[in-house]
């Protein structure tokens, strides 16, 4: 015979004495009623409420529900220290905000915190749930990867909830004012009809309590969010109250959208019984919310197919130690819940026991207890003892499961600072009660008597908190597993401007197109603008992962560029836009930043005498576009440009006029003609050959309107006349950059809306001069792939200035720029460090942008190869690792407290080697103040190899897809190397074996090995 089916007979037998003796109607255990609906106050303090937030119980108390979605910071747990940001300071904080509270009886707290790893697959669905929607309207084709994002996140993923409950009864009143409620409340219901079984707010509104209750809920937040540096908090209304208890009861039956009826909500149903009006209004709140019927067995409780199992404290800690540490200590795949209820009044309850130890100390035996009784006697002067119960609850899908989850609850507790326990309850149902949120005003079997200071510091007040719980788009979890959730570029933030420092193969590049990738998944109606500009191809795979996902008529709306200095790929710097003839302000600022860096000296990092560089360029851009576009514009010449000839043919344009108006016509007219014929390519062509060029800013900087101002202006520290040197730095930047020198060539797609520009093959070298030939390129590549972005922001401009007949072609592309967040991204900024004149363009850039809706984000491989300007004005790190002498800077400036920099420079770099991910220390800058967390991010396989830029890695890839193209190559490689890598393998191979391309080797092996189901 099973031995334990015995023990559960025993136990059977043992309870069902005291069980039948003190078991009620189930509903009866919940003594929640009606609600007292908002006034006009609550609508105006609390606007975003959509429903009545303080429920009455049948005793009359009043009771509100925060939401605590944890704190915005680690704080430091070490109780010496008492310094802000820590622990201490913030318990120390509420408890004098609750001690003149905690003196007199007549409020109530109670913190409910639950973790459920069984529902972590729900957290990481809901998210995913908008995305799923977003690619169904955009029509890239990325469900396998949002399936691998459940698949891959699920076993790391704990949900985990936290509440806060406060009570407020009548004792808070006088007598004068109870009484009087009484007389209005019986005058009232001598003409009210009856109504047994319904809600009757009339009957418990009282403004006298709403007053004192909505006092001590503004003291409880006001101590909680500890001048934006505590705790986020929220206060639910009741409908969300409702939803939570029917859960936390009936847990795999409860439907999401389900919600209470209240008074304001309830329509007739059902059939009137005689006088009784109950079904013309909402039922009893405990009426709606305790609808199952649980049974019990032995101390186990079975409701639906859930078993669960209690566990109360009855020994309070003898060691005071944190609530994460039990956090820590109960097994992640254990469910749980504890509810801690915490009243005033301790001294009062312990009144009689005092009375008769003080007569019977002179016992020995009793003396200890008086000791004890006198000492909190002493401490109940300046921090009040009061009553606390905890009772804790686990539950399995069997009698066994549970049995073991309430063994190791119960060990895990009585481990915690040395705790006893029991697991034995005369009426288990109402130890079930009393570890669910709000159901019940009464508390635990076992009341503790510990001061409010020490009650506190029990509190889950150190969880890790998140402002996008419910609203964001990436999935990530703190090293316990808790979900932690983040909305990239959203409205908590004031600013989208991220910098991501980290050395290489730590996955730096990795974590940018994954970010990448999630804002492509959460679109509106199509795919978002993003322009990355990149150097060593890590964007290159994004592309591809996108392309792949697109259909063939698609495949333009992401393209990826490796720029090279060839005719193909040249790009006029001087280009406007289409239909313009001159350049629009945001254009001008581009052109004038590339022309100054070209004249920057390499020694310093700025041009020659920044002021009269700068003014000079700025007179030269105008002086050029007056010249060519209106004094004397370039004149058209057949033969230029084959595809705008042939377009003038076949549209019969060509014989519209004689040979003497063909020798006089502009490329701006031939554009004007071809744009009216709906020609827009060759139109578009027509309109590169009318813009200036670089070869012709030296002969312009000879006009006398810049030669009679500057011409005797000499450069600092030298004879050198300062137009002779930036006549010198634009020809040899002529010489040096052919491909912004000449007529474009390269054009993007007007379906074009992720850009991904690679300068592996134009980029510098590691001296002065390199890095600042990289910085132009970066310059170049960002006004190539996003240069529009801000376009929006100058309609105004473009509408008076743009010739009528383009608007429509125009604003049709900044119509869609302006309803959507863009993103810039500047990869590798490292090979530009020392050049201070393109990273103050680029702060620029992204000062200015934050007011245009831009997302930028810039990595770089050390965070001190950011100028201080740069590092300042960010509101979002992404720090994979930092070195030691970093973390006052990061302290000081961005509020990271000190315990966590420290604890994250002493965990492994890169991915953990169990597949949880790779720790990251994300810092936020939000409204609420300041977000520090070290965080887990991973991907799955398929993310991982399409995202991956290892060398390696990259080579096999490339391998492959030359064979089985980029969509088969990477699920082969996800079936083979689950962990996103096979750099160890090849490495090992390397050693070992007798190849001349291990790489190849490997590839045509894995393709072998696919057999028939290549």
């Amino acid at each position: 015979m099973n031995i334990n089916r015995i023990i559960f007979a025993i136990e059977d037998c043992i309870s069902t004495l005291s069980r039948y003796s003190v078991s009620a109607f189930f509903p009866d255990y919940c003594d929640l009623h009606t609600v007292i609906g908002l006034d006009q106050q609550d609508r105006e303090r609390r606007p975003w409420l959509k429903a009545p937030y303080i429920a009455t119980t049948k005793q009359g108390y009043y009771l509100s529900v925060f939401e605590i979605s944890g704190a915005l910071k680690e704080m430091d747990e070490n109780p010496d220290l008492t310094a802000p940001g820590t622990l201490e300071s913030l318990i120390t904080a509420l408890a004098e905000r609750m001690n003149t509270a905690y003196k007199n009886t007549g409020h109530k707290i109670s913190f409910v915190f639950e973790r459920d790893p069984e529902r972590g697959r729900d957290e990481i669905e809901a998210m995913l749930l908008p995305q799923r929607k977003s690619i169904a309207r955009t029509g890239i084709l990325l469900q396998d990867v949002l399936d691998e994002k459940v698949t891959t996140l699920t076993p790391w993923l704990v949900r985990e909830r936290c509440w806060l409950t406060v009570w407020s009864s009548e004792e808070l009143l006088s007598r004068t004012d109870r009484k009087d409620h009484q007389t209005r409340i019986r005058k009232l219901a001598e003409h009210a009809p009856p109504a047994r079984f319904a809600q009757d707010p009339w009957r418990w509104t009282l403004s006298a309590l709403k007053i004192r209750h909505d006092a001590f809920l503004d003291t409880l937040e006001q101590a909680l969010t500890h001048d934006s540096d505590g705790l986020l908090v929220r206060l639910m209304d009741i409908h969300e109250v409702g939803r939570e208890i029917r859960r936390q009861l009936e847990r795999n039956s409860t439907p999401a959208v389900w919600q209470p009826h209240l008074p304001e909500d309830a329509r007739p149903a059902g059939w009137r019984q005689g006088e009784d009006t109950s079904v013309f209004h909402a039922p009893s709140l405990n009426l709606q919310l305790f609808t199952t019927q649980p049974e019990t067995h032995g101390s186990l409780i079975k409701a639906g197919d859930l078993w669960h199992g209690m566990v109360a404290i009855t020994l309070p800690p003898q060691n005071l130690r944190t609530f994460n540490q039990l956090v820590r200590d109960v097994p992640r795949a254990i469910p749980w819940r504890i509810r801690m209820d915490l009243m005033p009044g301790g001294m009062k309850a312990l009144g009689v026991k005092k009375t008769l130890l003080t007569y019977s100390s002179f016992i020995s035996p009793l003396r200890p207890m008086y000791d004890s009784v006198m000492m909190l006697n002493d401490i109940n002067k300046h921090d009040p003892v009061c009553i606390m119960t905890i009772v804790a609850t686990t539950w399995g899908n069997s009698r066994e499961v549970c049995t073991r989850n309430q063994a190791l609850l119960k060990s895990a507790l009585e481990g915690w600072g040395v705790c006893g326990t029991t697991t034995t309850f005369g009426d288990p149902r109402r130890a079930w009660v009393n570890t669910v949120l709000a159901a019940s005003h009464s508390s635990g079997p076992i009341p503790l008597y510990p001061p409010l200071s020490h009650a506190l510091s029990l509190f889950p007040l150190n969880r890790a908190g998140s402002v996008w719980r419910g609203q964001g788009n990436l999935m990530m979890h703190t090293e316990d597993g808790s979900a932690w959730e983040v909305a990239l570029a959203s409205s908590q933030q004031n600013k989208h401007t991220e910098l991501t420092p980290g050395a290489p193969g730590l996955g730096k590049s990795v974590l940018i197109n994954a970010l990448s990738e999630i804002q492509i998944a959460s679109a509106q109606k199509n795919l978002p603008f993003i322009a990355y500009i990149d150097k060593g191809f890590s964007a290159q795979g994004l592309v591809q992962l996108i392309r792949d996902s697109l259909p063939e008529q698609r495949k333009d709306e992401a393209v990826g560029i490796i720029l090279s200095n060839d005719p193909e790929h040249t790009r006029n710097l001087f280009d406007v836009m289409y239909g313009a003839k001159k350049p629009a302000t945001p254009e001008k600022n581009f052109m004038v930043s590339v022309l100054c860096a070209l004249c920057v000296d390499t020694g310093t990092g700025q041009p020659c005498n920044p002021g009269d560089t700068r003014q000079i360029i700025s007179n030269l851009v105008d002086l050029a576009f007056r010249e060519y576009g209106e004094n004397n514009p370039r004149l058209y010449r057949a033969g230029t440009e084959p595809l705008v000839d042939l377009a003038l043919e076949e549209s019969g344009i060509a014989e519209q006029h004689d040979s003497g108006w063909w020798n006089a016509a502009t490329w701006f007219e031939i554009r004007d003609m071809l744009h009216m014929a709906g020609n827009i390519p060759a139109a578009q062509r027509a309109h590169y050959q009318a813009m200036p060029l670089l070869a012709e800013m030296s002969a312009l900087l000879g006009q006398p309107s810049i030669r009679d101002v500057f011409g005797t202006v000499q450069r600092d520290n030298s004879a050198e006349l300062l137009l002779g040197y930036i006549r010198r730095a634009l020809d040899q930047g002529h010489s040096d950059y052919p491909m912004m020198s000449g007529c474009t060539r390269f054009m993007l797609s007007p379906d074009t809306r992720v850009v991904a520009v690679d300068l592996n093959n134009v980029a510098g070298d590691k001296t002065p001069a390199g890095r600042l030939r990289t910085g132009i390129m970066y310059l170049l590549a960002g006004q190539i792939a996003g240069g529009d972005f801000v376009l929006p922001q100058y309609q105004e401009e473009i509408r008076k200035n743009l010739d009528p007949r383009y608007h429509e072609v125009i604003f049709r592309r900044i119509e869609q720029l302006d309803q959507e967040v863009k993103t810039k991204v500047y990869d590798e900024l490292h090979n530009a460090k020392g050049i201070n004149f393109i990273w103050e363009a680029l702060d620029t850039q992204e000062l200015e942008q934050r007011k245009f809706g831009i997302r930028t984000v810039l990595s770089t491989q050390l965070l001190q190869d950011y100028p201080p300007a740069v590092l300042k004005s960010a509101n979002t790190l992404w720090l994979l690792r930092y070195r030691p002498d970093e973390i006052p800077f990061l302290r000081d400036n961005f509020g990271v407290p000190e315990v966590t920099l420290r604890r994250f420079l002493k965990m492994p770099e890169g991915a953990a080697p169990d597949g949880s991910g790779v720790p990251v220390l994300a810092v936020f800058r939000v409204k609420n103040g300041t977000l520090a967390r070290i965080l887990k991010f991973t991907l799955g396989p398929l993310e991982l190899w399409a995202l991956n830029s290892s060398p390696k890695d990259s080579a096999l890839r490339r391998a492959l897809t030359q064979e089985l193209g980029s969509l088969r190559a990477r699920q082969i490689l996800a079936e083979n190397f689950p962990r996103g890598s096979a750099t160890s393998l090849i490495e090992h191979r390397a050693r070992t074996h007798d190849s001349e391309n291990v790489i190849h080797d490997l590839a045509a092996e894995l393709i072998r090995k696919q057999g028939y189901h290549l």
